[in-house]
């Protein structure tokens, strides 16, 4: 027998969303992002949500700066985010014969104390060239705070920066942002044009992502969301908008971060990049498949590296992603090409770390595959239901409502999928009182079980 899916109606409408994207999932996906916006107290959070083919959703909370509100199109950095760009953009190259990703690099550059000219671009790409990373130099730092109005080149970065190798070519996996540094320098040595201009022509205009820019060498035409450090020796974060929209900005950083992580972008434009990536239209199927993703080795059949992509796995399933940190921004992304799902997450603050982030992006598609599970998308039964649950947000007791719907069973799921609660219905009985009084404050998702039914809803538990 055919089991019958439903949704129960609930509140909290989403405030950006855009229209192709089904109501109940925009509003599930709202009340997801401010309840994580609400229990770490994130300064902002800005995100997007492609879902399938119907479009994409897109929200901002919290703070730009005092007293305005983020909105999800201003322009926040994705950080190493950009190395996925740069790797793509490699494979192009080689796709037209312009290169190989076995050549070594020693066809490009020569003249480097700590760089090995036999490493090969794939290495570079995948981070086993055992080049030393030198965002993790203290020179670097010094020289960097000495003159903040600096446009740092590739060639003194690599001239000053990079100390001896941390292993040997291949012999090993670390990250380093050098390698990164050096493809990208790679790049306009093939071609001889500028990395960003590259970019541009090659990637961002065919696949119209008109909100992406490579500071300091293109000027952005949309706004940039002031942003929050700890500044100073003073508790809490400041912020340096003054800094974030003057005319350097982001010069001083972007111009060391270039290749490696100069990027900055709106959610809505990079979760384009990532189904544009995934789906063939930037690099060919056959690449993806036989270079994007083919896994550096040193990894797991969970966790491994490929060419700049990450794969991982997210509440029990192997996804695609890469993040990235650059002064108080954080990136966090997800690819699930099986259900069609891709999610970034931006932070205009860095006092909360990629991990933070990371646990925003977790909670939005555990949203969106709920939602998916239901089969809510596809087999809607759009029939008057006689479930209901109140009070919607509650407190300490949960009335259930089913009358006389062949319920056994209820449970109440938090947003990382964890099951908190779980209780029998009595058949004869109409209404079943959930206490909810051991539950911290949140959203939760309820579903309500029987043998031909499944119906779920998200309740708001506020303490």
């Amino acid at each position: 027998m055919k089991k019958l899916i439903t949704v129960l109606g609930f509140v909290c409408l989403s405030q950006f969303a855009m229209a192709q994207i089904p109501s109940a999932l925009q509003a599930r996906l709202q009340d997801t992002l401010e309840d994580i916006k609400a229990k770490y107290n994130f300064k902002g959070l800005s995100a997007a949500l492609s879902f399938k083919t119907f479009g994409i959703w897109k929200s901002a909370v919290g703070e730009s700066e005092a007293g305005t509100p983020l909105s999800p199109d201003m322009l926040i950095g994705i950080g190493s985010n950009t190395k996925t760009f740069v790797s793509a953009m490699m494979i192009k190259l080689a796709e037209n014969g312009q290169v190989n990703l076995n050549d070594t690099i020693g066809k490009w550059l020569s003249g480097y104390k700590n760089i090995d000219g036999k490493i090969t671009i794939r290495q570079l790409l995948n981070h086993t060239s055992g080049i030393y990373n030198f965002t993790m130099n203290k020179t670097t730092w010094d020289s960097f705070y000495t003159d903040l109005s600096r446009v740092w080149t590739k060639e003194e970065i690599l001239r000053k920066f990079v100390l001896a190798p941390a292993f040997a070519p291949g012999a090993d996996w670390g990250y380093s942002n050098t390698n990164y540094t050096i493809a990208s320098l790679i790049e306009e040595k093939i071609t001889g044009q500028p990395i960003h201009k590259l970019l541009r022509d090659s990637i961002l205009i065919p696949n119209k992502l008109a909100h992406t820019f490579f500071p300091p060498y293109e000027i952005a035409s949309d706004p940039y969301a002031h942003l929050w450090t700890e500044y100073d020796i003073n508790p809490g974060i400041d912020d340096i908008g003054e800094y974030a929209t003057s005319s350097i900005y982001p010069k001083e950083t972007n111009s060391l971060a270039d290749g490696a992580g100069a990027l900055v972008s709106t959610p809505e434009d990079n979760v384009k990049f990532w189904k544009a990536l995934m789906s063939g239209s930037i690099i060919q199927k056959t690449s993806i498949k036989n270079e994007l993703l083919k896994w550096s080795g040193f990894g797991s059949s969970i966790n491994d590296y490929g060419l700049g992509i990450f794969k991982e796995r997210v509440v029990g399933n192997i996804v695609l992603a890469h993040g990235g940190t650059n002064t108080a921004q954080i990136n966090e992304n997800l690819s699930d090409t099986l259900n069609d799902i891709y999610i970034t997450v931006l932070s205009n603050q860095d006092s909360l770390d990629n991990g933070y982030v990371a646990l925003v992006v977790a909670a939005l598609y555990k949203t969106a595959l709920d939602y998916k599970k239901l089969g809510i998308e596809e087999d809607v039964v759009t029939a008057n239901t006689t479930i209901r649950c109140y009070p919607n947000p509650a407190k300490n007791v949960l009335y259930v409502h089913h009358d006389n719907e062949p319920i056994t069973n209820l449970s109440l799921l938090d947003m990382t999928g964890r099951m908190v609660l779980e209780q029998e219905v009595s058949r004869t009985d109409k209404i079943s009182k959930v206490n909810i009084e051991q539950l911290e404050s949140g959203l939760y998702l309820l579903q309500v079980h029987g043998l031909d039914i499944e119906k779920s809803t998200q309740i708001q538990i506020v303490k």
